[in-house]
């Protein structure tokens, strides 16, 4: 019985392990480009927060 319950254990640790893979992999996929764009374009995000900052303070 023991055995039995310790290979099931084994088996479901084995199945998370892949799907965590699989996860890693796409949140990657979806944060690598966000980076690259946010690093491409640091500047002009940043002047444009500084301009709805200005006519924010300014109303």
């Amino acid at each position: 019985m023991f055995c039995k319950l310790k290979t099931l254990a084994i088996a479901l640790h084995q199945d998370e392990r892949g799907d965590m893979d699989q996860i890693v992999l796409a949140v990657a996929l979806i944060v690598i480009p966000l980076m690259l764009i946010l690093l491409a374009f640091c500047k002009q995000i940043g002047e444009w927060f500084n301009e709805k900052n200005t006519s924010l303070s300014d109303s």
